[in-house]
């Protein structure tokens, strides 16, 4: 295994997405550590080609061109520039590459979507889940949280986050449902967030170490959003949660007794 070197130029997601043990060249934080981030501050107004100066035109050009050129930096550098242009015609230019054959483009699509805040590339969004890439399927819990809608959110948590009662046995798959999971926690909707605490508390039971590790830095990381930690004092406060039935303990003994859970 080669070491990785993180760019500035690539998506900011990327440095989460790095799977355990991979040689990182200049990280100084932990190799493939689950990390809480913010979701995505999106263009409040959309600028139409109307209203455009001929400067941004001649911008917005450039960046067509680049994405359409095959070198990979120039390509993520154009979908980032046209994810902070706020101009209402680029989505329609960056959904085609949520199908591109490179995942470092379609995961600067997704986070360039994600800015720009078009709810027409929400359903394209949500039919990228299927991809087979977990690195992929990672940055779109962040992206589709920050649309803040029930649509976007409900996909974010039962398509992406929701291991539909099978047990999860890849590590990239757990890592792709935990930042899911992280970032439905930084829902203003906090409707969302008890049901995906309810996963990682699945996760734990899981005997594979690695994958075990995962979810215990999962429920660390919690205390680090928006809505993890009231939802953790909740449950503290509930027996009737379902991880706790058929036990005999209550549910304060059950999630004190993890050494992960500190408050």
């Amino acid at each position: 295994m080669g070491a990785l070197l993180v760019c500035a130029g690539l998506p900011a997601v990327i440095p989460a997405l790095m799977p355990a043990g991979m040689p990182v060249v200049r990280a100084q934080e932990p190799v493939g550590r689950i990390r809480a981030l913010p979701l995505f501050v999106q263009c409040g107004k959309m600028v139409s080609d109307q209203t455009k100066t001929s400067a941004a035109m001649a911008k917005t050009s450039a960046a067509m061109a680049a994405i359409k050129a095959g070198d990979r930096t120039k390509r993520v550098e154009a979908i980032t520039s046209l994810g902070r242009s706020c101009e209402r015609e680029a989505s329609a230019l960056i959904i085609p590459l949520l199908r591109d054959d490179d995942p470092t483009v379609k995961i600067a699509a997704i986070e360039a979507l994600a800015q720009l805040g078009d709810r027409n590339s929400i359903e394209p969004l949500i039919e990228a889940i299927t991809d087979k890439d977990w690195r992929v399927r990672a940055a779109l819990g962040r992206a589709l949280c920050s649309f803040q809608i029930y649509q976007s959110n409900n996909a974010a948590l039962n398509a992406l986050a929701n291991p539909g009662g099978a047990e999860v046995k890849d590590e990239g798959d757990l890592r792709a449902r935990c930042l899911a999971i992280l970032s439905i926690n930084q829902l203003h909707d906090v409707r969302f967030s008890r049901k995906a605490v309810g996963f990682v508390f699945t996760f734990l039971n899981y005997q594979d170490p690695i994958l075990h590790a995962i979810a215990e830095e999962t429920m660390a990381e919690l205390k680090n959003t928006r809505n993890g930690y009231h939802e953790l004092t909740g449950i503290l406060k509930q027996s009737n949660f379902p991880i706790f039935a058929g036990r005999p303990s209550t549910g304060s003994e059950n999630i004190r007794s993890r050494r992960h859970v500190s408050f």
